[in-house]
């Protein structure tokens, strides 16, 4: 008997450690979901009914829930957004509930390593927000995922046993825009600046004054921009055209910080 309890403990030490992989009860799920120009992301557990009754039984009604299994959920953004019309700043939160018979409380938390709500904090709390308890379809699994999108929002929704709650999330796809256009021009006109300073370097002063030109049509009021041209000027000998454009250049807004030492090399083009 002792012998066989050996070779059974040494049999065990032999195996590889992913021989003692098995199938969970509540497995994980990742859902990511694009609303206009912002990327959502959800990652949770997936527990399953069995039987039982969940809310007001397994999941007790006003109490703090993880809101699956397992470890907390974690729900994340690219931009700022809105829930339930209220603002929120992009980043990774956890994402806890307060089930109700009639309404829930949905809170985003900064405390995004709990295992489920062990630990938990009002304090840490970015967010409340409350959204009513409807009776849906009946769901096996836990479920939470994205309904309704369109260019400028949808709904987070949570759906196990015969309960759904959906919470509007808002988007400002207008503005995002906004900001990738304003990065795509400055982006433009930072490379064609700096090809007209290279130009300029080889002594292509031709190439260098059509290249500047460009990136002065798409900002003719940047200071430094002008400047550049300036120096492209000077380089390519129209010294009357240099000062004239570091003038410019200058009473566009240059800093204090540059504008001393911009004007003292000015004087020395005369």
């Amino acid at each position: 008997m002792k012998k066989w309890i050996l070779g059974a403990a040494l049999l065990a030490m032999a195996l590889p450690m992913n021989a003692q992989e098995l199938p969970q009860p509540s497995p994980t799920s990742t859902v990511d979901q694009r609303i206009g120009l912002t990327d959502f992301s959800i990652t949770y557990s997936r527990p399953a009914t069995r039987g039982r009754t969940i809310f007001g039984d397994l999941v007790p009604f006003d109490k703090v829930w993880r809101t699956g299994a397992n470890g907390c959920v974690l729900f994340s953004a690219s931009t700022d957004f809105t829930m339930n019309g209220n603002e929120v700043k992009a980043g990774k939160y956890a994402l806890f509930t307060i089930p109700g018979e009639n309404e829930w409380i949905i809170i985003l938390s900064t405390q995004t390593t709990l295992w489920g709500n062990s630990g938990y904090s009002e304090e840490n709390d970015v967010l409340r927000v409350t959204a009513p308890a409807a009776n849906g379809d009946f769901d096996e699994s836990f479920t939470i995922g994205f309904k309704s999108l369109n260019t400028s929002g949808g709904e987070l929704v949570i759906e196990w046993a015969d309960a759904e709650v959906s919470i509007d999330l808002g988007v400002d796809s207008e503005g995002e825009s906004g900001k990738n256009v304003e990065k795509a021009v400055s982006d433009a006109k930072r490379a064609y600046r700096n090809a007209a300073n290279y130009y300029s370097g080889q002594g292509d002063h031709q190439k260098a004054l059509a290249t500047i030109e460009i990136a002065l049509q798409l900002d003719p009021e940047y200071w430094y921009t002008n400047w550049v041209k300036a120096k492209i000027l000077y380089a390519a000998g129209d010294t009357k055209a240099a000062l004239k454009q570091g003038k410019k250049a200058m009473d566009l807004g240059a800093p204090d910080s540059y504008r001393a030492g911009y004007e003292k090399e000015m004087k020395g083009w005369k």
